[in-house]
């Protein structure tokens, strides 16, 4: 069996760091902080998204840059894995699932947070490659799929957002919902998680 799971609002809330780097970069660019909640509704469609919705369209190069640089300096300073989350995939792994992180995220900082909070967990760790689009574009997670000959029937992915259950849909894999996370109840027929140890009873 395999689960991969979204990050920021699945595995870890992140959205203090997101925000407060957001901040930084927008003030040393001129422009206007953007609020907690704004930050949380603009998360999940990749960072070049994050900075143009944040700008309010005032997106520039070193906006991007900036954003990029401050956050990969700041990623574990306030965020945290929700309650549970470590435990439950230690469980998770030592019943012989295979487990992985797919974001959207640039990887270097899926690997960066990964290797801080969750050492030793995931078999696979992905975010942002060049050459493939964004999910909920299944073609990264396709080519995953074929190269390690995962069996689609046996494989999950667990997240919190409009954009991870397009992606399973796409996939045409397991949906989880993490309806603890920064999205929006909007979606019918998938299993659905209140808390994150609630895996345990799914996969019993």
């Amino acid at each position: 069996m395999n689960i991969f799971f979204d990050l920021d609002g699945t595995l870890i809330d992140s959205i203090y760091d997101i925000a407060n780097s957001l901040n930084l970069a927008l003030i040393a660019n001129d422009l206007n902080s953007i609020t907690l909640e704004e930050a949380k509704s603009y998360i999940g469609h990749g960072s070049k998204n994050l900075i143009i919705k944040a700008s309010r369209d005032k997106f520039s190069l070193k906006l991007y840059e900036d954003y990029k640089r401050i956050y990969h300096e700041n990623l574990c300073n306030l965020s945290k894995p929700y309650q549970d989350v470590v435990e439950t995939l230690r469980t998770l792994k030592n019943k012989g699932y295979q487990l992985g992180v797919y974001s959207n995220k640039d990887e270097q900082d899926v690997a960066k947070i990964v290797d801080h909070y969750f050492p030793n967990i995931f078999v696979f760790v992905i975010g942002k490659r060049t050459g493939y689009n964004l999910k909920p574009d299944p073609t990264l997670m396709q080519d995953i799929i074929k190269q390690k000959a995962l069996n689609l029937s046996e494989t999950y992915y667990v997240g919190d957002m409009e954009t991870d259950y397009d992606l399973a849909k796409n996939l045409r894999i397991k949906f989880i919902y993490a309806s603890y996370g920064y999205g929006k109840k909007y979606l019918d027929n998938y299993a659905e998680i209140k808390e994150f140890k609630d895996l345990i009873k799914l996969f019993d």
